[in-house]
């Protein structure tokens, strides 16, 4: 093995490295050389990859830190990861950073909780670097027809997916819908809400749905359409005009299951753009995106049942919105 190959490290490496007794977070860490000339340490916090550590030793050229970096990009873009985010000190380390790719975060761009911490570090900056490259707005403008196609009155349930904790998610052949629970062995009732008084979970947020022709284009990647965080993918027509608020979906036939549609907002949040790139928070949450529910809509089960990919998914839609 040469001075400065890179490969992940091994228990007796974190102990060199004196990082075996580091607290418990999940990630992992690669080390150049052997025994170690320098490391990366990769936090993974709720399922966003951050660059916690940077650390060489003698490295004139800058080759060891080079290195490292590419490793570690190479094994997140492996897992799915969209980008890898680091907090230097501004000056030179911030401009070694440049050097390899990465760009300021902007100051009034949304985060995922986990990292709102980072920014807030004096003497910082948060930059990321994009790890593949997201569609743009002309991309997804020039989506728009063939999203406008999508079934108004009978649609298709192409995909159902499970929250079991922050970070995770579980793709469903069967997913068992309740009144009570929303989708079963989800998070939803844990996580709460921002929009109830006491902060507990929002009965009108059970379910988030969002059309699949738009996230199987954002994703790119089968694999990575799971990350959007909505529980079900439907090949139907989610806009306002179509799909009124306190429509009903009826899933799997005459006696399967009913959902029906809000009038709470979806919007993107800091996670859509760490997976998906500003461009499709901007597009979904504009004019062309939100008549058009691009980010979703939430919903709650009036009738439960068993919901498969695959399923017919048929709208009702009512007839008058119901009275306050």
């Amino acid at each position: 093995m040469t001075a400065t190959a890179v490969r992940p490290a091994r228990q007796r490496d974190l102990a060199h490295l004196d990082l075996a007794d580091h607290p418990a977070t999940a990630g992992f860490v690669m080390v150049a050389g052997d025994p170690p000339v320098g490391h990366a340490r990769v936090e993974l916090l709720d399922g966003h990859a951050h660059l916690a550590d940077l650390v060489v030793g003698a490295d004139l050229h800058g080759s060891t830190r080079r290195a490292l970096v590419e490793a570690v990009c190479e094994r997140l873009s492996a897992r799915g990861h969209g980008q890898l985010t680091a907090r230097p000190y501004a000056g030179p380390e911030a401009t070694a950073l440049g050097a390899l790719g990465f760009t300021e975060v902007l100051a009034d761009e949304p985060l995922p909780g986990p990292l709102m911490t980072r920014r807030e570090e004096t003497g910082r900056v948060l930059v990321r670097r994009v790890l593949r490259s997201h569609r743009t707005v002309a991309e997804l403008t020039a989506l728009l027809p063939e999203l406008d196609a999508s079934p108004r009155e009978v649609g298709t349930l192409r995909a159902v997916v499970r929250r079991p904790a922050p970070g995770e998610r579980e793709v469903l052949e069967v997913g068992h819908l309740d009144v009570a629970e929303g989708l079963v062995g989800d998070t939803w009732a844990a996580r709460g809400s921002r929009r109830t008084p006491d902060g507990s979970a929002h009965p009108d947020m059970q379910l988030n749905l969002m059309n699949h022709r738009l996230v199987e284009f954002l994703a790119q990647d089968p694999e990575r359409e799971q990350l959007a965080g909505d529980q079900m993918f439907l090949d139907l027509d989610l806009s306002h005009d179509h799909l009124p608020a306190w429509s009903e979906l009826h899933i799997g036939g005459p006696e399967g299951a009913v959902i029906v549609v809000t009038d709470q907002p979806h919007n993107g949040c800091g996670k859509f753009i760490a997976r998906f790139g500003k461009d499709a928070m901007t597009f979904v949450n504009g004019p062309e995106g939100k008549p058009r529910r691009l980010r979703g809509l939430c919903a709650r089960v009036v009738r439960p049942g068993l919901v498969r990919p695959g399923d017919e998914v048929r709208v009702v839609r009512p007839a008058a919105a119901p009275a306050e």
